[in-house]
């Protein structure tokens, strides 16, 4: 914790506070992300910085007085000062988390931030993230998760009690609109504060352009839902990006306020390369079609549909593809516009639940919390 370039970093960039952690019921591990605010008021979180925002100064003086110096022995510290009732994180990906558990004797409760793909395995294979051994001491007491799939992978490295909820945002409480029966396509559009166009991002324009000309072809319009809607800079060089291949009229959702969940759920058909508000839209009973196109030496190639959970790269409404295939295109666009309802339905009964769970309202989570406090 303490090497040089934190120490710099904490000295400069830094906020301190003097005064001991506020005791709490819950404690929020990483403040960069709340999504529990939707159930608990903010005054009941007392937040554990971990990317160097804030400091304690009480806690870090306590630890360099007992000689501690490890990140885990100042977040012990700042647990016991606090003395919540709940741990809490919406990062699945912070080894020090799995630990908090047995090193404090209170409980546990972790959110998964995103959708996992063959990579994750390979990578955590590759830099040792979980050992064999990690079960023996990696152990969280409820642990939220997507699917199946990720339960199976995850339980053999954390112990703790699984449930299968999906994405927990996209479980809140559902808006009933009737959908406008136009086109959305989600931007993966992604690029640096230096102006540098991601890998990331290849072939978007190009499957933008071809789903744009379906659209036209069948009479609906097409619209754009982009990545970067929130960074006023960003939008203008992604609605460039896209405006260079798309040579017509076309919706651009710019600086949208609206939640991306409540965007979506205003469109009848909705088209996606590999993001993971595709796969939420379906858990919500969308029609989604899934349109995959990067190089084999791309990194983010095992990002495609269903890799995780060992689907094949083709199916009713998806495609992998390493190199643009129209008529493939063509035959997920078909499938997501115009077969029945009765067909739609039950084709994607077969994949909702095993991609991701709909736990609406987040029920398990309540029921959790209401336990925990009491």
């Amino acid at each position: 914790m303490f090497n040089l370039g934190c120490i710099y970093k904490f000295l400069f960039f830094s906020k301190w506070k003097i005064f001991p952690p506020k005791k709490n019921n819950f404690v929020l591990v990483d403040g960069a992300y709340n999504p529990f605010l939707k159930y608990i008021n903010k005054n009941k979180f007392t937040i554990l910085y971990r990317r160097g925002e804030e400091i304690n100064f009480f806690i870090l003086a306590k630890c360099i007085l007992k000689f501690k110096f490890s990140t885990l022995d100042y977040f012990k510290e700042f647990i016991k000062s606090a003395s919540p009732k709940l741990i809490l994180t919406a990062f699945d990906y912070h080894s020090i988390f799995y630990r908090l558990s047995k090193e404090t004797g209170i409980k546990t409760l972790m959110l998964q931030k995103g959708k996992r793909s063959k990579i994750d395995k390979l990578m955590i294979s590759k830099n040792n993230f979980f050992s064999k051994k990690s079960i023996n001491s990696f152990f969280v007491d409820y642990v939220l998760v997507y699917n199946e799939s990720v339960k199976n992978f995850y339980s053999k490295f954390i112990a703790g009690k699984y449930y299968e909820i999906g994405s927990f945002e996209n479980n809140f409480k559902r808006i009933k609109v009737k959908p406008k029966k136009e086109i959305l396509f989600i931007s993966n559009y992604n690029i640096s504060d230096d102006g540098k166009i991601s890998y990331k991002t290849e072939n978007e324009d190009l499957i933008a352009r071809k789903i744009y000309l379906l659209a036209k072809k069948n009479k609906i319009k097409f619209n754009i839902l982009p990545r970067n809607r929130k960074n006023p800079q960003k939008l203008i060089s992604e609605l460039e990006y896209y405006k260079k291949n798309i040579k017509g009229t076309f919706g651009f959702l710019k600086l949208e306020k609206k939640s991306g969940y409540h965007i979506l759920n205003n469109y009848k058909y909705i088209f996606s390369t590999y993001s993971t508000m595709g796969i939420e839209a379906m858990a919500r009973d969308s029609r989604v079609g899934f349109i995959f196109c990067k190089s084999y030496k791309n990194p983010i190639y095992n990002l495609w549909f269903g890799s995780f959970e060992n689907l094949k790269k083709k199916g009713p409404f998806w495609i992998t593809m390493s190199k643009l295939n129209e008529h493939e295109i063509q035959r997920v666009f078909n499938f997501v516009t115009k077969s029945s309802n009765s067909k739609w339905k039950n084709i994607i009964k077969k994949y909702k639940y095993l991609l991701m769970k709909f736990d609406e309202n987040n029920k398990i989570f309540k029921k959790i919390v209401k336990k925990e406090i009491k």
